[in-house]
């Protein structure tokens, strides 16, 4: 249910959309929500095929909206939006494509001690950067800063394809990071400057349909370059896709700075005025001990280890500090508190927070489940997959389309929360005797579930604040994306190593768990069967138990994706760009 709430920096007024079976009973109600000065609601009864039917309501003389952008024709838009499409291709390959590879580089840099910083570094200058890089296109021309973050990426990647050693490797995934931290962000950022609100949908949800394929299909990926080819394909590949992205954006992307309420030009200088140096000295440490204390935790050094104490520690104290730098800042802060307190923000980053610590750890561990426990090759569990890839892609991009024919975003993530929900206990089920026709059924039930809603809160980022708030606004939700990915993928790790030590201690004591760690999960049943034949299938059926373990994770976070939706506030995308046509003929009329 939509509800009155006002906001301190919004002078203007946006009519509030109740859900549908509430409409009969009363009118929707009139609220300020903070940074909605675009978008006014004029929608009558009829007036939108497909849209959920609205008593009629009426502007009050207070009501103000924004004038409808000019926006680039057909053909350019689709052209800047498949370099776009590239580019988010590239971000989502590059977070897991080099995990396929680290045996091979490991082997030719005798580097097994860094194996860890080779995802580590780039995680870090990801999510350091991230919010960042939400000031810089809410400061500067969106084209540029776009451009620079996208040269930064490629600059890394070259470093990685060329690198002589483990040292030259990490530094180059850390610049990597770098970039990729401007890019999807920036690629959502161009397509709200570039079509109407309406037809945003359709588009953002295709870059996530980009994100969430590259997500599953680069261990499969990997493996193919480094099996076929060389490990540094895994670098190079990003190359060809970021030049077609440099050209689409460099030649038909013109989007103006967005304009200030000071209505100063875009300058440096003024830019460091306004930039909150203190939040991002203070941001950056403390994003960096909250990874460095989950990815040691449990693994190089125990949790009690006065190590891992100590960053948590620092971690606790740094960023209660940063939070109240954020609060004293007020609009110069790197995240402004109205932005964070609006309720549909608040509910994305939730929703958000939940279904990628869901995502993340399904599309890491299943595959890691068709090698160890029904025996497949890495090859072959990349193709299993693409009953998870091709019905997300397709899910996420029907989804867009819905949203932008409905206006309404919320209905789909209900749907994700209550099917991904059941998909994921589904997961949880799978064992040594599972069929066919199960695990496919279920991953394409959970491609599904997570598509209808993993786009979702970008759109309701979008539809709640005005153009000078998108950017930032756009940047928390990716950061939140990130550092959950990150995160959990670590907690994942661990729950799935400490369980493996004690399942497999209770099934086989006779057996070195460390040679169950050390076989791999393509290899185990193999190795096993020659080293351990009497316990073989006890093995298998123990490192099923430590798989079930970690499945418990994403269960219990896709259930939890229900926060994020009940307190999300029903709104159209479809009413801006009615305000907007609106005004635009008023202003014609007049003239």
């Amino acid at each position: 249910m939509a509800s009155s709430e006002s906001g301190s920096q919004s002078s203007n007024r946006t009519i509030s959309v109740s859900p549908p079976w509430e409409q009969s009973e009363k009118k929707p109600p009139i609220e300020e929500p903070t940074g909605s000065k675009d978008h006014v609601s004029n929608d009558q009864p009829g007036t939108n095929p497909g849209s959920v039917p609205q008593e009629k309501t009426q502007e009050t003389p207070h009501t103000s909206v924004t004038p409808s952008e000019k926006y680039p024709n057909g053909l350019a838009v689709l052209t800047v939006f498949f370099g776009l499409f590239l580019a988010a291709l590239c971000v989502g390959l590059d977070r897991s494509i080099v995990a396929t590879a680290v045996p091979k580089i490991t082997s030719d840099f005798n580097s097994l001690p860094d194996v860890g910083w080779y995802g580590s570094a780039y995680l870090m200058t990801t999510c350091c950067l991230q919010l960042f890089f939400g000031k810089l296109y809410a400061e500067f021309t969106i084209k540029w800063v776009f451009l620079a973050a996208l040269a930064i990426f490629e600059v890394g990647s070259v470093v990685c394809a060329v690198a002589p050693g483990s040292t030259v490797l990490i530094v180059g995934r850390a610049v990597a990071g770098m970039g990729a931290a401007g890019l999807v962000s920036g690629a959502i950022i161009i397509i709200a400057r570039s079509v109407p609100i309406d037809q945003r949908p359709k588009y953002t949800g295709a870059l996530g349909g980009a994100v969430g394929l590259a997500q599953v299909v680069s261990p499969t990926l990997g493996g193919v370059f480094t099996d076929k080819l060389t490990w540094r394909w895994c670098f190079w590949i990003n190359l060809p896709l970021g030049g077609v992205t440099l050209l689409a954006t460099l030649f038909l992307v013109s989007i103006p700075p967005t304009p200030r309420p000071d209505n100063t030009k875009p300058s440096i200088a003024g830019f460091l005025q306004r930039f909150d140096l203190k939040g991002t000295l203070v941001l950056i440490p403390w994003v960096i001990c909250l990874l460095l204390a989950v990815q040691w935790g449990g693994t190089q050094y125990a949790w009690t280890s006065w190590r891992i104490i100590l960053l948590f520690v620092l971690f606790g104290v740094l960023f209660l500090v940063w939070l109240w730098l954020q609060v004293r800042s007020g609009d110069k802060a790197t995240v402004p508190m109205r932005i964070i307190k609006q309720r549909s923000m608040a509910s994305a980053t939730v929703f958000m927070f939940f279904a990628f610590a869901a995502f993340f750890i399904i599309t890491y561990y299943i595959p890691i489940w068709f090698q160890a426990v029904r025996g497949v090759s890495a090859y072959q569990s990349g193709i299993n997959m693409l009953a998870l890839s091709a019905a997300l892609s397709i899910t996420v991009i029907c989804s867009g389309f819905v949203t932008s024919k409905t206006g309404y975003y919320v209905p789909q993530m209900i749907g994700s929360t209550v099917i991904a929900s059941i998909a994921v206990g589904m997961v949880y089920t799978f064992d040594r005797d599972t069929t066919d026709e199960y695990w496919v059924g279920t991953l394409v039930l959970l491609g599904i579930g997570v598509g209808l809603g993993i786009q979702q809160p970008l759109i309701a980022a979008q539809t709640v604040f005005e153009r000078a708030d998108n950017a930032i606004a756009t940047s928390v939700l990716i950061f939140t994306q990130n550092l959950t990915g990150a995160i959990f993928l670590s907690v994942g790790e661990n729950v799935f190593h400490n369980q493996i030590l004690r399942q497999v201690g209770r099934a086989a004591p006779q057996v070195d768990v460390r040679e169950v760690i050390g076989a791999g999960a393509s290899t185990l049943g193999a190795v096993m069967r020659e080293k351990y034949p009497p316990y073989a299938d006890a093995i298998l059926t123990a490192y099923n138990t430590a798989l079930q373990h970690v499945f418990i994770i994403p269960l219990v976070t896709a259930c939890m994706m229900v926060f994020g939706v009940v307190f999300m506030e029903w709104r159209s995308v479809k009413k801006a760009r009615q305000a907007a046509a609106a005004a635009d003929a008023e202003r014609q009329q007049s003239g």
